[in-house]
């Protein structure tokens, strides 16, 4: 089945950094979404996950994992219908010794297995959570974040770029969501302004990210795409945000490379 096809099951969709940020609104949607979803959450420590999420974290199955150790990540993306991945590094700069929550094993090297893991187990359909400017290298922001947090955007730039290499696959899907800043305003007031190509800027409230990263696990928006969101000073409308999602323009198809692993679908 393609993987922008319609699903009449209850979707099982796994969130990856499930309780905090984006990752724990994406969880709050699903589970207020009545019978859609089967919800599963890849943690590190499920006490302290089913804690944090609170209400409704009886619902979410969770299964003990991390992305930075991927022997057991094939196992856990199997029988998924997507995978929703929120994660980012705790810490920036580090010395060698001690470097497990970087961004470059977190933001790349841990997107990187996932993407891998769940290419191999064919899950359908892959969403990230990314951030503008991972292109601009010479923007203000830019060079103050990579400096100050161990090129943070440099290693999801290569996140994203390991994303699109695993969901190559003609039958599988990605989706690439890059917000501008965020805030903890309430979702679902301002509308939505969807661009492609790195170039704006802006900020959004972390519910309506996940409310976009929702419909694209449901599979109504463009396959295989890039692209940044932000808050507009318009009202909020979900048939316009939803046009907007399906107006969008397809990545370029990616050509393998020598980083590819050998681990993906034929």
């Amino acid at each position: 089945m393609s993987a922008t096809a319609k699903m009449s099951h209850k979707l099982r969709v796994l969130v990856v950094g499930c309780s905090s940020g984006v990752g724990f609104e994406v969880t709050k949607t699903l589970l207020t979404a009545g019978d859609k979803f089967e919800v599963f959450g890849l943690v590190r420590n499920k006490e302290r996950a089913a804690k944090a999420i609170g209400y409704g974290a009886s619902r979410v199955t969770f299964v003990q994992g991390d992305v930075t150790d991927p022997d057991n990540l094939v196992e856990v993306c199997q029988g998924m219908d997507a995978i929703l991945c929120s994660i980012g590094a705790r810490a920036g700069w580090r010395p060698p010794c001690c470097n497990i929550d970087t961004p470059k094993h977190v933001d790349y090297q841990g997107v990187k297995n996932l993407a891998e893991a769940a290419a191999f187990a064919g899950v359908q359909r892959f969403v990230l959570i990314s951030s503008v400017a991972v292109t601009r290298t010479c923007d203000k922001i830019s060079c103050l974040l990579n400096t100050l947090f161990g090129r943070v955007l440099r290693w999801k730039l290569k996140g994203e770029e390991a994303v699109r290499r695993a969901y190559r696959h003609e039958d599988l899907a990605y989706y690439i969501i890059r917000p501008g800043a965020l805030n903890n305003n309430l979702g679902g007031v301002l509308g939505l302004r969807v661009e492609q190509g790195d170039q704006g800027n802006g900020t959004i409230s972390r519910i309506d990210v996940a409310s976009v990263a929702v419909t694209c696990v449901e599979g109504h928006c463009t396959p295989n795409v890039t692209f940044e969101v932000f808050n507009s000073k318009n009202k909020y409308s979900p048939a316009e945000n939803l046009s907007k999602l399906y107006s969008l323009e397809s990545d370029e198809p990616v050509v393998e490379d020598s980083e590819s692993t050998g681990r993906l679908l034929p």
